[in-house]
């Protein structure tokens, strides 16, 4: 994407803020530039008051350059706020926007990519292109306001030393702007090798015992060092420009006070100029000098930044999952979200009424067209109904329970929720009419009573002790140290593994939705675990309506019925047959 594009499309995240942004920065330069110009020409006036010895007339002009600087403070100063709490604003902006977007994407794309690659956009991209409200911009427009600001009191003092001096700083400001396009590449090239970095920490983190514990572990280490050695590597290019840059600008910003003396003391022995006028010239200059040294380094760096929020915008260009995954007819259901819900919840109270469950007619869904995975698949589950739904791993049992989450559309056929069709739904609604629990639950870094409280928000805490016993979590939860309260670490690593899962399904009876999916809900279970989960499951029959992909005897016949799968092998799975 082209610069100005890139551009214009970080300024547009602002809105109509924008105004208020760049009119901070216009008068947040301009303010601190006058303050600069009244300073020298305080000092003109004065060097030139000592010459004449005519300090009465000069007594109102001394006077008006302090308040003439005094009010540039001032405007420097709010526009210095405003400046600042818009740039603010504007990032907060665009990290809502991105987390927002992250949300909202496709469960495919997440089995697709690295958690280490958006997470690197996250943090690391994310940080560069926020440095573009916070700095960068700024940087790089307030030098070319500033000299600007400069040249016109300058130009009046001596015409001619300004443009010798513009001249020379012109030739500075061309060898700077080589460095733009080496310093797009390793800007980019450093945010490639950051998500990589990113990936291979984050495989290590993940999978701790197994780097420990087998030999590939260690090159996953090596992996991540041989990253970290090229990201240095790449940082140091970037090290190597600016020092380049600022060597060059260096050499110039010398040259230039060495010539500026030259010329200045000439031009006031043959009388083109007093002392005074050169002296505030001199003192205009080197803050002139510098706004070009400025606007050199910082216009490479703003490219830089650039090149990341390209990568941004890549992420941001992302297909979302849409509302719903069969069209406009989810509009129908879309109305009135509090209806909506009211309805999910009134459902759990229709047991024993002639609406079925779960009805999947005629389901057809591959990942390669031509080895359709379900094909011509019918179920029909009744309210209050349990069912086993087994076969060999790899037959379509997990992509079962996503079609029922409406995590992936199905190719054709008709699938019925409570009486709804799919096709007339949101996946919002869809997923709120169903409580997940998967093989492995995830908790979130928190308490167990927050962990359960995510099955629904406003829960009470006696709803959410119900909840407990009814899963038989409450017991060992009472005797923590701290109850409720206590913290089950990243993952609920410092709970058990069958602890976890009653938690889980603590949260999906807590939920009150009319349908609980399980998937391989004991699989990974101890004995004493898989019998107190079982029981849980036990006690839940009639109450909700249980569909369980299972293997372990004893929680399949916990069913009414069982759903198997005919299949002739892993890669060629046949279709799913009720059998009693």
């Amino acid at each position: 994407m082209k610069l100005t594009k890139l551009f214009f499309r970080v300024m547009k995240i602002m809105g109509s803020r924008c105004v208020i942004y760049l009119l901070g920065i216009f008068f947040m330069s301009t303010g601190w530039a006058m303050f600069t110009v009244m300073s020298s020409l305080l000092v003109k006036n004065v060097v030139d008051a000592a010459q004449t010895g005519d300090t009465h007339r000069m007594r109102n002009v001394i006077i008006g350059n302090i308040l003439g600087g005094v009010l540039s403070m001032v405007i420097y100063r709010a526009a210095a706020i405003a400046y600042n709490v818009e740039a603010k604003r504007a990032y907060g902006k665009l990290c809502k926007i991105l987390y927002a977007h992250e949300v909202r994407l496709p469960y495919a794309y997440y089995e697709e990519h690295h958690s280490g690659d958006f997470m690197s956009k996250l943090s690391y991209d994310m940080e560069k292109v926020g440095s573009i409200y916070g700095s960068r911009l700024r940087r790089t427009v307030a030098p070319i306001l500033q000299v600007l600001v400069y040249l016109v009191p300058m130009l009046m003092l001596s015409w001619q030393i300004t443009l010798c001096l513009v001249g020379v700083n012109l030739m500075m400001l061309l060898i700077n702007g080589v460095f733009i396009k080496p310093m797009k590449r390793v800007s980019a090239e450093l945010a490639a090798t950051n998500g990589k970095m990113t990936e291979k920490l984050s495989n290590l983190l993940q999978g701790m015992e197994q780097a420990r514990m087998y030999a590939a572990g260690k090159d996953t280490v090596v992996e991540f060092v041989e990253q970290n050695k090229l990201y240095a590597k790449k940082s140091n290019r970037k090290i190597l420009f600016t020092a380049c840059l600022e060597s060059a600008n260096n050499g110039f910003d010398l040259l230039c006070a060495l010539a500026f003396l030259m010329v200045g003391i000439s031009f006031v022995a043959q009388g083109h100029t007093t002392l005074g006028a050169l002296t505030a010239i001199y003192s205009l200059y080197g803050n002139f000098s510098n706004q070009f040294l400025q606007l050199g380094r910082y216009l490479p760096e703003l490219v830089g930044c650039l090149a990341n929020a390209d990568n941004i915008f890549k992420f941001l260009e992302e297909t979302e999952e849409p509302e719903s995954w069969y069209g406009d007819g989810a509009s129908e259901m879309q109305g009135d979200r509090a209806d909506t819900a009211q309805t999910a919840t009134a459902r759990t109270d229709t047991f024993g009424k002639d609406i079925p469950a779960v009805e999947m007619s005629d389901i057809v869904y591959f990942y390669r067209q031509d080895k359709p995975l379900l094909n011509g698949f019918s179920m029909h589950v009744d309210t209050g109904e349990s069912v086993a739904i087994t076969g060999p791993s790899g037959c379509g049992k997990t992509t079962l329970s996503k079609l029922l989450l409406g995590l992936y559309p199905v190719k054709s056929g008709e699938i019925r929720l409570c009486g709804d069709s799919y096709e007339k739904m949101s996946n919002a609604e869809i997923r709120r009419r169903i409580a997940y629990v998967p093989q492995e639950p995830y908790l979130f870094q928190g308490s167990i009573r927050e962990n359960i409280r995510v099955g629904r928000i406003d829960a009470t805490e006696e709803e959410i002790v119900q909840a407990a016993k009814l899963a038989y979590a409450h017991e060992f939860i009472e005797k923590l140290e701290n109850g409720y309260d206590t913290e089950v670490g990243e993952r609920g690593g410092r709970l058990s593994g069958g602890q976890r899962q009653r938690i889980a399904i603590a949260r999906a009876i807590l939920k009150e939705a009319p349908v609980i999916l399980l998937d391989e809900a004991t699989s990974a279970l101890d004995n004493e675990s898989e019998r107190l989960v079982n029981a849980a499951l036990k006690d839940l029959h009639g109450q909700r309506t249980l569909l369980m992909i299972a293997h372990r005897p004893s929680t399949v016949a916990l069913a009414d019925r069982i759903c198997a799968v005919a299949s002739s092998g892993r890669e060629d799975c046949g279709n799913l047959a009720d059998m009693v």
